[in-house]
């Protein structure tokens, strides 16, 4: 889980970074927390394209509103769980309108922070545990965690979707609805590189002039040309990544 802050006031971004440990110190759930003293240097994480799940936003700051960044926020993660964090009650109606998880008035209790992340981290939660549904032979169902596969290929009428356990063949879905499931549960981490394959991005090892080669040593081939936009699509994707942990 991507958490961010942002706030001007250094005291009040410990304070909040001392809460957001509080929170969760007897958790299981792998959380990456950043921190901006500065509105302006959050608003850029923003326009490079760097996803955050929650956000902890204060609402006055010298340059921009945190309305402001919330709008923007908007505009390119509408899934985004937005806190808002101030001394003012003046903004409430805009932070309702800007869909906001909560609106925290400072200075506040244990308590009412942990209210308002219950209600912004329950979302995450169960998009988290939603998993890939493959309808196999015989009418059994299985249960696939997105983050385990490694690429899904369309084998004559079925799709076999090869995971770091095993390989599932789904006797139902085509390769496009998979697709469309899986960009719902984990926007950006899944493309088509090829037609007939659905490859996890985080499971690529290394792209070459024309194949992918994946985390279990499989190839797959390219087609002429597509090398550079291929390329660059896993590039964007592992900076996006790195700049987010």
């Amino acid at each position: 889980m991507r958490i961010a802050i942002c706030d001007d006031d250094r005291k009040e971004l410990d304070s909040i970074r001392q809460s957001l440990d509080n929170y969760f110190c007897h958790s299981s759930i792998k959380i990456s927390i950043h921190e901006f003293n500065d509105p302006r240097l959050f608003l850029r994480s923003i326009e490079q394209g760097i996803p955050w799940d929650i956000v902890l936003l204060d609402i006055c700051m010298p340059g921009v509103l945190g309305t402001d960044i919330a709008k923007r926020i908007r505009e390119r993660h509408d899934k985004t769980e937005i806190i808002f964090l101030t001394v003012s009650r003046d903004y409430a109606v805009e932070a309702f309108s800007l869909k906001a998880a909560h609106y925290l008035l400072k200075p506040f209790t244990e308590a009412e922070f942990n209210e308002a992340f219950d209600r912004a981290i329950t979302p995450f939660l169960k998009k988290e545990i939603k998993p890939l549904l493959l309808q196999l032979e015989n009418g059994v169902v299985q249960k696939v965690d997105f983050k385990d596969i490694i690429y899904i290929e369309s084998v004559g009428y079925r799709r076999v979707v090869h995971t770091l356990a095993a390989s599932y063949e789904e006797t139902k879905k085509t390769l496009s609805r998979l697709f469309d499931e899986l960009e719902e549960i984990a926007p950006g981490q899944f493309i088509m590189p090829y037609r007939g394959y659905v490859i996890n991005l985080d499971a690529v090892r290394t792209i070459t002039s024309n194949h992918i080669k994946m985390q279990n040593g499989d190839e797959i081939l390219i087609k002429r040309g597509d090398f550079r936009r291929l390329r660059d699509v896993f590039f964007s994707w592992s900076f996006r990544e790195s700049r987010a942990e």
